[in-house]
C-alpha cells in the first residue's frame, strides 16, 4: 500500500502495507528489534494463511491490540489482498453481528467463521480498512476507506509534521481508533520505527519508557496532554523528545500555549491537529509557530486536502463562519450502515464536517461550533436524527433534542399507563447514542406540535427541561453529593450557581464564562464535592471535560485555598493582638496576583481581560464600599476616599483610614497591570509567555519600593507603589510551570521582603507564605475541618473589611487575650455571615457586565 510492490498471492495493484518505504522502519517490543525487511515477510507469511484474493476478496475482523501478533495480523490481511474491519479488543457486538467475517484474528493467524468456500460479502476493489466513524450513535455505521486513502493521509501527516527515518515514536492510543491508527501508517511510510508499548500514556511507566527507548515524538489527546502538564513530565530527562503532536478533542487556547511553552522549553515542538474518521484521520495540522500565535486554530489543511466554508447553513452566524467542508484523496469512499453497503464505491467527493469553523486568509482552520444535527457527548459525536429512528423502531414516539451537556427525549404517552415509560426511553435513547444514561433526560408527555402540522422540536425540549427541573427540585440540595452518576449538567448546574447565571456553555471553560479569584474557591469546593480532585487547570479546561478529569476524591484543599484562610486568621488575631504574627495581608496580595495570572489576565484578548477586571473591581468595591460608608455613618472611622478606594491618594496614612488599604491596593494593581496588558507589545509578551511579562514586572516595581522607603517615612503597607512588586510576583508565580521559574519568582519576593518592615519576623512570615504558594498544590486535612476553611477563604475580603467595626461589638471588659480573642472571633463568624448574605447579590451585580460584549448575528 505504501509502495508499488507485490506479492505472491497477492492480486496486482492491491499493494503491500510494508514496502520499500517501510523497509528501513523498525519495531521495538521489549528487547526484540524488528527491521522493516523481517515486519514484511512476517505479514507476507501469515498472509499465506488467507485465501487467494483471486477467488474473492474477504472481510477480516481483526481484534487491533497493541500487540505485535496483532499488528501482524493486520499488515497480512492488507498484503494479501483482503478487507480489515478493525475492532477494539472486546466488544462491538452489534458490528460484528451485522458485518459476519469471513475471518477473525486469533493468537498465531487467522480462524474462519463465517468463510465456506467463497466470500460472504461482495466487497468493492477499493476497499481496504472499515472503522467505526467518530459519528456513529450506536448502530453499525462504518467508514469504509481505501487504500489511497490511507496512502495519502500518511503522507500529508509526514510532511506536515517532517517525520524522517531518524524519527521513533511509540504507540500512545489504540490501533482501531483512527488517530492510533494514523500513528502508524505515518511511521510506516517515513521508514521511521515504532516502540509497540500497551500502556496508558498517563503513567510513569509509560515516560520511563520513552526516556529508554529515545522515543522522538508522542500522540496526545487532550486528557494526556493535561496529565503531562499536570505532572510537569516535561520537566524530566527526555533526551530524544522532539514532537508532540494533539488531536483528539479541543484544548483551550491557554492550554495549548501552556503546553507549547512547555515543549519549547524542553527543546521540542508541540503540532495541534484536527480530523475525523471519515478523513482517515487528519484534516489539518498547525505548525509549531502557530501553536504559539495562533493557539486557537486547529491548523491548515494537509497536502492533498482543501478545504471551503459553506456560510450558507442556518447555524452559521459569526462573520465569516459555515460548515467546514473538506475534499481531496484522504476523504472516504462513504458510510456502510448495511452489508450491501460493501460492495459500494466512492459516494462523495467532500466531506461536510458538521463542524462550523473560519479560515483565515493565510489558510488557517479555526471551529468555532457545531451544527445542530449533531451534538458532541463526552467525544462523541451523536445523530439526533439517528437516534431518534432507533426509539421509533423501539416503539417509542419521541423527540430527541440535545446540546453537548446530553439529550433529552420526549416521548408521546402509551396507550398504556406505564409508569416507566421515560425510563425505558432514556435506556433505549442512551443505547442507540452509546452514551451512559446519565446524560439522557427523558419525560412523556403528548409531542407538542406547529401550525403547520409537524412536530414543534423547540417546544419538545422546553418540556423535557422543565420536566426534569420540577423532578430534581427536592433533590437540588443534595446535587453536591459525590455520586456515580455526575453529569456535565450537574457540573454545570453547580457552577451556574456559584456565578449566579442561569446557563452555562459546556464547551467553554470556568475562566470564559467569568470565574475570577473571588468565585474560584466556592466553585472548587463545590465540584470537589461533586466529582472529585480536580485537575489544575480545572478553570480553564471547557466544563464537559470536568466530570472525566476528576479523580477519586481526598480530603483537603488547594494550598492557596489554605493560605487565604490563614491569612485572615492571622490578619484577625493580629489585629486584637492576640498573637504577634502580621503580614497576612501582603500575603492575600501575593495570592490576589497568583490568581489573577490564572484568571482574568489569562484570557485571550484586551477587551475580555479589561471586562475580567472590572467585574472583580466591582466584587471587591461592592462590600468594600458598603463596610466604609458604614464606617464613615456610624463612628466617623472611613470617609469618602476609603468609600472610593483611594484613600492612598487624597486621605491619610497614619489613622484609621489606613486600614483598608489592601483593597485601595489591590485595586490600583489589577487597574496597572491591565493598563500594561492594554499595550499591543505587553499584550503580545503574555500570550507567548506571562511568565516572562509578569516576572519582569515585579523586578520593576521593586525599584518604587526601595525609594520610596529610602526618602519618606510612609507605612510600608499603605500604598500600592511598595506593594505592588509582591502582587506581580505573585502573578509569575501563578504562571510558573518548573522549579527554577518558581525560584526566579521568589528571589524577587526574597529581594523585596528581606528588609520590607523593621520587624524579620513578619518578613519570614510573608516568606514563608509565598514559598507555600510557590511549591504546595494541596494540603490534605481532616475532611470535618474542609467546609470551615473554604468558608474562611471565600469571606476573606467581607472578614477583611468589617473586621474593624465587628471587633466594637465585644467591649474590652479587661486586658488579656480573652477579650481579644472574643474580637476576633467576631469578626470571623460576622465577615462569614455578611458574605453569605450579600455574595449572591453582588453576583448579580458583576453580571450585570458581561464577560463578553453581545455580538449580532
Amino acid at each position: 500500500m505504501f509502495a508499488a510492490t507485490s506479492a505472491t498471492g497477492t492480486s496486482a495493484g492491491s499493494g503491500a502495507m510494508v514496502g520499500e518505504a517501510a523497509r528501513a522502519a523498525a519495531l521495538l517490543v521489549g528487547d526484540r528489534v524488528i527491521d522493516g525487511a523481517e515486519l514484511a515477510d512476517l505479514a507476507r507469511a501469515r498472509a499465506a494463511g488467507l485465501p487467494d484474493p483471486l477467488d474473492g476478496r474477504c472481510l477480516v475482523h481483526v481484534r487491533f491490540e497493541r500487540t505485535l501478533d496483532a499488528l501482524i495480523s493486520y499488515l497480512a490481511v492488507l498484503e494479501a489482498g483482503h478487507v480489515a474491519l478493525l475492532l477494539p479488543p472486546t466488544g462491538a457486538d452489534e458490528v460484528v453481528a451485522t458485518y459476519p467475517g469471513d475471518f477473525s484474528t486469533e493468537r498465531g493467524g487467522f480462524v474462519a467463521t463465517a468463510y465456506r468456500g467463497r466470500p460472504t460479502h461482495l466487497l468493492h476493489p477499493d476497499l481496504a480498512v472499515l472503522l467505526s466513524t467518530s459519528g456513529s450513535t450506536g448502530s453499525p455505521k462504518l467508514v469504509r476507506l481505501s487504500k489511497d486513502n490511507l496512502r495519502a493521509n500518511a503522507e500529508g501527516i509526514v510532511a506536515a509534521l517532517g517525520l524522517t527515518a531518524r524519527d521513533r515514536g511509540i504507540t500512545a492510543l489504540p490501533f482501531f481508533y483512527c488517530y492510533g491508527l494514523s500513528v502508524l501508517h505515518a511511521h510506516l511510510l517515513a521508514g521511521a520505527s515504532l516502540v509497540l508499548h500497551d500502556g496508558s500514556s498517563v503513567s510513569d511507566d509509560f515516560w520511563d519508557v520513552v526516556a529508554q527507548r529515545g522515543v522522538t515524538n508522542v500522540a496526545l489527546v487532550p486528557h494526556s496532554a493535561g496529565w503531562l502538564l499536570d505532572n510537569e513530565v516535561l520537566e524530566r530527562d527526555l533526551p530524544a523528545l522532539r514532537l508532540l503532536t494533539q488531536a483528539g478533542g479541543r484544548l483551550t487556547p491557554d492550554s495549548v500555549r501552556e503546553l507549547a511553552l512547555a515543549a519549547r522549553r524542553r527543546g521540542c515542538r508541540l503540532q495541534v491537529m484536527y480530523g475525523q474518521t471519515e478523513s482517515t484521520a487528519r484534516i489539518a495540522v498547525a505548525s509549531p509557530q502557530d501553536t504559539l500565535q495562533s493557539p486557537d486554530g486547529v491548523g491548515r489543511p494537509i497536502n492533498g486536502t482543501t478545504a471551503r466554508i459553506d456560510t450558507s447553513v442556518p447555524e452559521a452566524n459569526l462573520p465569516g463562519a459555515g460548515e467546514l467542508v473538506v475534499a481531496g484523496r484522504s476523504i472516504m469512499l462513504g458510510y456502510a450502515e448495511h452489508p450491501d453497503d460493501l460492495a459500494l464505491g466512492r459516494m462523495i467527493s467532500e466531506l461536510r464536517t458538521g463542524d462550523l469553523a473560519t479560515i483565515d486568509a493565510d489558510g488557517m482552520v479555526r471551529i468555532v461550533g457545531r451544527r445542530r444535527d449533531f451534538v458532541k457527548i463526552m467525544g462523541l459525536r451523536v445523530d439526533l436524527g439517528r437516534v431518534e429512528a432507533a426509539l421509533g423502531e423501539a416503539g417509542f414516539e419521541a423527540v430527541v433534542t440535545g446540546d453537548d451537556a446530553g439529550l433529552r427525549v420526549l416521548v408521546a404517552p402509551g396507550r398504556n399507563r406505564d409508569v416507566t415509560r421515560a425510563s425505558k426511553a432514556r435506556r433505549a435513547a442512551a443505547r442507540a447514542a452509546g452514551v451512559g444514561p446519565a446524560v439522557v433526560e427523558a419525560a412523556v408527555a403528548p409531542l407538542p406540535m406547529l401550525a403547520n402540522g409537524k412536530v414543534d422540536r423547540l417546544g419538545a425540549d422546553a418540556l423535557v427541561r422543565a420536566a426534569v427541573a420540577d423532578a430534581c427540585t427536592d433533590t437540588r440540595g443534595r446535587m453536591d453529593g459525590v455520586g456515580a452518576d455526575v453529569t456535565v449538567p450537574h457540573v454545570a448546574a453547580v457552577l451556574g450557581d456559584v456565578l449566579a447565571v442561569d446557563s452555562l456553555d459546556p464547551d467553554r471553560s470556568f475562566v470564559e464564562q467569568g470565574g475570577d479569584s473571588l468565585t474560584h474557591v466556592p466553585a472548587s469546593a463545590r465540584l470537589t464535592r461533586l466529582v472529585g480532585d480536580l485537575p489544575r487547570d480545572w478553570h480553564h479546561r471547557p466544563i464537559r471535560e470536568l466530570v472525566a478529569a476528576a479523580s477519586p476524591r481526598r480530603p483537603g484543599v488547594e494550598a492557596a485555598t489554605l493560605l487565604r484562610a490563614v491569612a485572615v486568621l492571622l490578619i484577625c488575631f493580629s489585629h486584637t493582638r492576640v498573637i504577634d504574627a502580621a503580614g497576612g495581608a501582603h500575603i492575600l496580595l501575593a495570592i490576589a496576583g497568583w490568581n489573577a495570572a490564572r484568571f482574568g489576565f489569562s484570557l485571550p484578548t484586551r477587551e475580555r481581560r479589561l471586562r475580567a477586571t472590572a467585574r472583580s473591581i466591582i466584587g471587591i468595591w461592592l462590600p468594600t464600599a458598603a463596610a466604609a460608608l458604614a464606617g464613615m455613618i456610624l463612628t466617623a472611622r472611613y470617609g469618602w476616599q476609603n468609600v472610593f478606594l483611594v484613600n492612598w491618594l487624597f486621605g491619610g496614612l497614619e489613622d484609621t483610614r489606613v486600614e483598608l488599604w489592601f483593597v485601595d491596593s489591590l485595586v490600583a494593581c489589577l487597574l496597572v497591570t491591565t493598563a500594561l496588558l492594554a499595550i499591543p507589545r505587553f499584550s503580545r509578551l503574555r500570550d507567548v509567555d506571562p511568565y516572562r511579562f509578569f516576572l519582569p514586572l515585579a523586578a520593576v516595581a521593586l525599584v518604587p519600593r526601595f525609594v520610596a522607603h529610602a526618602i519618606s517615612d510612609i507605612p510600608a503597607g499603605g500604598v500600592p507603589y511598595t506593594v505592588f512588586w509582591i502582587f506581580a510576583a505573585g502573578a509569575a508565580l501563578g504562571c510558573a510551570r518548573t522549579t527554577a521559574r518558581r525560584l526566579g519568582a521568589l528571589a524577587v519576593v526574597g529581594v523585596g521582603v528581606a528588609t520590607y518592615f523593621p520587624d524579620p519576623q513578619r518578613n519570614l512570615t510573608i516568606f514563608l507564605g509565598v514559598v507555600v504558594l510557590a511549591f504546595v498544590r494541596e494540603v490534605r486535612l481532616p475532611a470535618r475541618i474542609v467546609p470551615l476553611v473554604v468558608l474562611l477563604a471565600s469571606a476573606s475580603l467581607y472578614i477583611y473589611v468589617f473586621q474593624f467595626q465587628l471587633f466594637q461589638i465585644v467591649p474590652r471588659w479587661e486586658p488579656g487575650p480573652v477579650p481579644g480573642a472574643l474580637r476576633s472571633l467576631t469578626a470571623l463568624v460576622g465577615g462569614c455571615l455578611l458574605w453569605r448574605l450579600a455574595d449572591p447579590a453582588v453576583a448579580r451585580l458583576r453580571n450585570l457586565l458581561p464577560v463578553e460584549p453581545h455580538r449580532k448575528d
